[in-house]
């Protein structure tokens, strides 16, 4: 082989490795699925419901799981209040990719309503925004907001602002606060 040619071949070598390299990081993004930006839900969790300016609480247990082809995740709670009220809901995640959201649906055995919610994390996924909207026979409306904050190892606070509209801030206060530890398994 004379060095021409194998200028040639190094070079088309060289070229090949670079768009492999590329083309490999772009697959393995693409394949990214978008609940693994909520994967740390996944598993056995201990909660405590309380409000903020009242007496009524709510203790149990949620277990989280990915569902229907690893397509969502379901959460289910089971909690007894302080008044002996046992009571069980289901949260349902999952990536709209039509409308380009997370959404999550909410359904208990205590409220008839179904919930709607819309859901905005941050860049690492351990900051939701979350708004939360009832189906009624009016149509869709808006009911509260909340805040859930992942500590990034096993503890995440859930402020759902039901309250009061804040005159100073121009939102709803916080009426409960579930903070949700891991059980370790």
């Amino acid at each position: 082989m004379n060095l021409k040619s194998l200028s040639y071949l190094s070079t088309l070598v060289l070229a090949c490795g670079l768009f492999c390299s590329t083309y490999a990081n772009a697959d393995s993004s693409a394949q990214s699925h978008p609940l693994e930006k909520l994967s740390w839900l996944l598993g056995k969790w201990s909660f405590e419901d309380a409000q903020v300016n009242g007496k009524y609480w709510e203790k149990g247990t949620r277990d989280c799981a990915l569902i229907l082809d690893e397509q969502y995740i379901r959460c289910e709670s089971r909690g007894v209040s302080n008044s002996g009220h046992k009571r069980m809901y289901h949260f349902i995640l999952g990536y709209n990719k039509m409308d380009e959201r997370y959404e999550m649906i909410g359904l208990t055995s205590s409220y008839p309503r179904q919930n709607l919610y819309i859901i905005s994390p941050s860049e690492d996924g351990h900051t939701l925004e979350i708004v939360n909207h009832f189906w009624t026979s009016d149509g869709i409306i808006e009911s509260s907001k909340a805040t859930i904050r992942y500590n990034g190892k096993n503890q995440y606070v859930w402020h759902i602002r039901n309250g009061e509209m804040d005159p100073k801030t121009g939102k709803k206060a916080v009426g409960f606060i579930d903070t949700v530890t891991r059980i370790n398994q």
